[in-house]
């Protein structure tokens, strides 16, 4: 049975008359001896109500508790002041210098602090029991469709200020009289270290491993997104994500944007990784928000001087180098890299590193159709995760690149194998070197490697190649949930790579 709760038309009430004995003793609002504490619970649910009385019960025990202590200190005084009145009272004024001596002075000091921590603790503790309260809304709010849990959030919310603002003031009592006490020579090691030692936080240091470790991400992404993370923490100057707020994540965003990191860079790059921290958090129901959640990266938009994809021009220009002799003094891994490598990526539109990772194994035939398969299990990995096979051009297999294949050889074509890190793979680094080797040729796109993801897309609109199809050949998430249902045949796919034209260099 709860004893205070009440149903006033639909909603329930936190409802609790003020005892007999402290008729008189509190106030409302507007001066009036209090007669009942009544609140809103903001819910029609009876569960919920239940759950959102405790901590007004636990305010109100405390104010009854204080007041009746109170009665009885004054209910003392008075009796001591009767006592001096009585044979014996002579030696008051010896009394009254007792007490006016620094030990009886430092006496009554330590009582009030320790008053004063008590306090603090029972504040402290009713906080906690909000906190508790508002996890479990948000459990149940990700539960629910509907806004009802809406007022109860407010209510918690409400209660967790409230508990704030006295744990505040009783903090600043408790160094007013932590400063009298050094003022008096009392030693700090002599007093409670227990009682002012502060609440373990929740670490986002801790919060990101826990993510790393949970394998929903790619190892690549994970060990770039580290950093990611520990440049929040040095901004914010700790490693607590409860103190974090989305002011906090603002800032960061923004003196990220200052250092001169692009708003897309920022948006894409950093704030999913703090992002990831955190929800973890969220979901344990530590935190009642993910405070990098739908945060908005201001700052100037990126002026762009020309297109992203390599003009005709500069398409030839690097096509024909890679036809020429490569440098004697060029490793075979490379000069293959720097032959093929651009040529495959002007006929799938594939992304670099899903190039230089082939394997001889993954140049295959399917039913009389040549394709690689771009494979998560390769040196560098799939963006999406996820293996595709994307057929070969026919200009591709006059060339001779099917000569290549190997069925069940896993050794790179297009690199050492054994070299690379697992933070910089192989794949990776020739992807690197291939960009540096488009600029010597002049080549003034902005991104050169990427420049042939967005000329292949052009050219598959001058063929007019339909989205969907576009999407699957360049390994693109499907815009919407019914793409994502079934797959493109193998034959779609080659027929329409079929329609791009040749390269003519």
């Amino acid at each position: 049975m709860c004893t205070y709760l009440n149903k006033t038309g639909a909603t329930y009430y936190f409802r609790r008359p003020v005892p007999d004995d402290l008729k008189g003793h509190f106030r409302t609002n507007s001066g009036r001896p209090r007669t009942e504490w009544k609140f809103s619970l903001g819910t029609k649910d009876r569960e919920t109500a239940k759950r959102l009385l405790r901590p007004h019960e636990v305010k109100t025990d405390a104010l009854i508790d204080e007041a009746r202590q109170a009665i009885a200190s004054v209910a003392s005084q008075e009796a001591s002041s009767v006592n001096l009145d009585q044979p014996g009272g002579s030696h008051r004024s010896d009394q009254d210098a007792r007490e006016n001596s620094p030990a009886s002075a430092l006496s009554t000091r330590e009582q009030e602090e320790r008053s004063a921590q008590v306090a603090l603790d029972d504040a402290s503790q009713e906080r906690r029991i909000a906190r508790r309260e508002l996890r479990t809304l948000w459990r149940q709010r990700r539960m629910t469709s509907t806004a009802m849990l809406e007022p109860e959030q407010a209510a918690a919310v409400d209660l967790i200020k409230e508990r704030d603002a006295e744990i505040e003031e009783l903090r600043r009592a408790i160094t007013i009289m932590e400063a009298g006490n050094d003022a008096l020579g009392i030693p700090r090691a002599a007093r409670d270290p227990a009682a002012h030692s502060p609440q373990p936080g929740l670490s986002l240091s801790a919060l990101y491993e826990r993510f790393a470790q949970s394998g929903t991400a790619n190892p690549k992404t994970v060990q770039k997104w580290r950093s990611r993370v520990t440049s929040l923490i040095e901004h914010l100057g700790h490693d607590d994500a409860i103190r974090v707020e989305r002011a906090d994540i603002n800032a960061w965003t923004g003196a990220l944007v200052a250092s001169g990191l692009s708003v897309k860079t920022v948006k894409d790059g950093y704030l999913p990784a703090v992002s990831a921290a955190f929800s973890i958090a969220y979901e344990d129901g530590a935190i009642p928000t993910n405070p990098a959640a739908g945060i908005k990266v201001r700052g100037p938009k990126t002026i762009r001087a020309r297109e992203r994809e390599h003009s005709d021009d500069e398409a030839a220009t690097i096509l024909r180098a890679a036809l020429g002799p490569q440098p004697a003094g060029l490793a075979d891994h490379h000069a293959r890299a720097r032959r093929w490598v651009p040529w495959l990526r002007a006929y799938t539109g594939a992304r670099v590193g899903e190039m230089t990772q082939l394997r001889a194994m993954d140049v295959q035939q399917e039913g009389g159709i040549w394709f690689v398969l771009i494979s998560p299990e390769a040196d560098g990995g799939v963006k999406t995760g996820e293996a595709r096979k994307v057929p070969l051009h026919p200009h591709l297999i006059d060339q001779g690149f099917i000569d290549l294949a190997r069925s069940g050889d896993p050794t790179p074509l297009f690199y050492a194998e054994g070299t690379g890190t697992a933070l910089n793979p192989a794949s990776k680094m020739r992807a690197s070197a291939l960009a540096k080797w488009v600029r010597t040729l002049g080549v003034e796109t902005p991104q050169p490697n990427h420049g042939w993801r967005h000329k292949f897309k052009t050219l598959c609109r001058v063929a007019e190649i339909q989205e969907h199809i576009m999407d699957k050949l360049q390994g693109h998430a499907s815009p919407n949930q019914g793409r994502r249902y079934g797959t493109v045949p193998l034959g779609t796919l080659r027929e329409a790579i079929a329609k791009l034209p040749r390269f003519e260099v």
